[in-house]
């Protein structure tokens, strides 16, 4: 029984950048990512990656580029893809003879490098935590986004509590328990910031307080 894909069938595929100037291991590699549920688009230069990565919305979530290549080097593509998405996972292939360059697109902000020649088992085992980590990756944006919105209504209900404060002072200044008249002003407030009251609904309602605080 063949092994399970790396990105489940069920998933939306990965787009995943593929960086090497060897067509050979271009195509080996190509189909074996195709395989494990990725989206592939090639580059056989450092030049056409950069092009790439400037065009593509939005933008890859996943590159794989080889450290040593004629003009731009893989040097260049990390360096690009992490300008253009700081979320991006980059994962560079390096030959045994190039440690010091390997060590510097760690430093640079490499998730991992990949020895040439590949040993299949740990590819697709470092693939297999490449994708938890994209996953961690996400959902630590998705609740980043929740939190600005909620944090963005919680300043709109202060706000509004800020001017039925106000209100409140400049209507009934003398009123003997002004913490009440306050207290139905931000039931309302609250009442419209959750969607239970509509705008006309909310203004009727202020109206009736009003007149009831004036008579």
């Amino acid at each position: 029984m063949p092994p399970r894909p790396i990105v489940p069938p069920h998933l939306p595929p990965h787009r995943l950048l593929l960086v090497d100037d060897d067509p050979v291991l271009r195509e080996t590699l190509t189909d074996l990512l195709e395989n494990e549920g990725f989206k592939v688009t090639n580059a056989a230069s450092g030049e056409e990656a950069e092009e790439l990565l400037k065009k593509s919305k939005p933008p890859y979530d996943l590159v794989l580029t080889d450290l040593v290549m004629p003009g731009k080097s893989g040097m260049d593509v990390l360096q690009k893809a992490l300008e253009l998405n700081p979320s991006c996972t980059v994962l560079v292939l390096s030959g045994f003879g190039s440690v010091r360059e390997a060590t510097e697109a760690m430093d640079l902000g490499a998730y991992g490098l990949v020895t040439k020649p590949l040993q299949l088992d740990q590819f697709r085992n470092t693939l297999r935590r490449l994708m938890e980590r994209i996953e961690l990756v996400t959902e630590r944006d998705d609740l980043r986004v929740k939190v600005k919105s909620l944090q963005s209504r919680i300043d709109t209900l202060e706000a509004t509590k800020g001017r039925m404060e106000m209100l409140a002072t400049r209507i009934a200044p003398t009123s003997e328990n002004p913490s009440e008249s306050l207290g139905d002003l931000e039931r309302l407030a609250n009442l419209k910031a959750r969607g239970l009251l509509t705008d006309e609904q909310f203004e009727t309602a202020k109206k009736a307080l009003l007149a009831r605080w004036l008579a």
